[in-house]
């Protein structure tokens, strides 16, 4: 008797050391984009190295890709799963339709600047003059558009928008007098202040949205992977809760993804980007109908879609319904 009772605790035993490696075993491997070198990805950054996609159950594979237009292909072919990125690519290809949806903005404000030398003073000196931006069709391309329409100058016939590349590239275009000027953000836009350039358009100060920092995924993955989506949300607002609220680990993850040692440019980043982050992250119908309603003078069928169609913001309901986002935040 007392033979199989021992044999009975071994195997006990030993099935809980078995079950104790299957979560490692089962982790669900998502393969996850992100478009710009740029703090509005920090949530994201931070669930990485934080570890929080691994305590939901993910294997989270962070690939930098330099534009959205690049990565909308990769999304569609199931190359990669879902993505962090602008949100005017993603809906430039849903209105030429692509079967995607949006299921998480981070931020409805644009941070954008065009900065220059200063000894171009005015928005109107621009007119006959080179600025970098991304590829076009980007959000950076797309925003920077706008706010030469909206100083009445026609983008590529009054002043030339060259494709320079993403945030580093576009910094060291405007230093090496490449271009004359660059529609920057974040950390960059604070390392060309420090060289000497200045803020020419502020576009934060403009009436000009966009949604940033937007979670894209194809309808499909959504429809078959549903519960793979919700782990990874839970991962990424946790993210949000320590860029906003722990500067110590912020900083030392925009230092490791933004590839500058600068302190002072870093607490900056992180003072500026806390208060732009979203506590419940739901994409904004209203800005997402700005943003279509702006496309439309590029793609006119955006004009005629309505946003509710793009987004789905069940997900985020159902976090926020189960106190997942509440416990997050009294846990600080």
């Amino acid at each position: 008797m007392r033979t199989s009772i021992s044999k009975l605790k071994v195997a006990v035993a030993i099935s809980w050391i078995l079950l104790a490696g299957v979560p490692a075993a089962i982790a669900q491997t998502l393969k996850i984009p992100f478009a710009a070198l740029s703090p509005n990805y920090a949530p994201l950054w931070i669930a990485d190295q934080g570890g929080f996609f691994k305590k939901y159950g993910l294997d989270a594979q962070l690939i930098y890709i330099s534009a959205g237009s690049v990565i909308i292909p990769a999304l569609l072919s199931g190359q990669v799963d879902l993505a962090n990125m602008g949100s005017a690519p993603a809906l430039t290809a849903w209105a030429r339709g692509a079967e995607l949806v949006s299921v998480g903005v981070a931020s409805n404000r644009l941070l954008h600047v065009v900065m220059t030398s200063t000894a171009i003073r005015k928005p109107e000196e621009l007119k006959g003059r080179k600025i970098g931006s991304d590829r076009y069709g980007s959000l950076s391309d797309l925003v920077l558009r706008e706010a030469l329409r909206y100083h009445n100058l026609a983008p590529d016939r009054d002043v030339a928008i060259i494709q320079t590349g993403g945030l580093p590239e576009r910094l060291g275009a405007l230093k090496i007098g490449a271009v004359d000027g660059a529609i920057l953000t974040g950390d960059t836009a604070f390392q060309a202040e420090k060289l000497g350039f200045h803020t020419l358009i502020d576009l934060s100060q403009l009436p000009i949205q966009y949604p940033g920092s937007t979670i894209v995924v194809s309808r499909a993955f959504l429809q078959s992977r549903r519960d793979t989506v919700k782990k990874f949300l839970r991962g990424w607002i946790e993210g949000i809760k320590t860029a906003k609220i722990d500067k110590e680990f912020t900083v030392r993850v925009l230092q490791r993804f933004l590839k500058t040692d600068d302190g002072e440019i870093l607490a900056k980043t992180f003072e500026v980007y806390k208060n732009v982050q979203e506590k419940i992250p739901y994409p904004d119908p209203k800005v997402m109908a700005i943003a279509l309603k702006q496309l439309s003078a590029t793609v006119p069928q955006a004009g005629q879609l309505k946003a509710e169609d793009f987004i789905d913001r069940t997900i985020i309901a159902e976090l926020e319904s189960e106190g997942f986002i509440a416990r997050l935040y009294r846990g600080r």
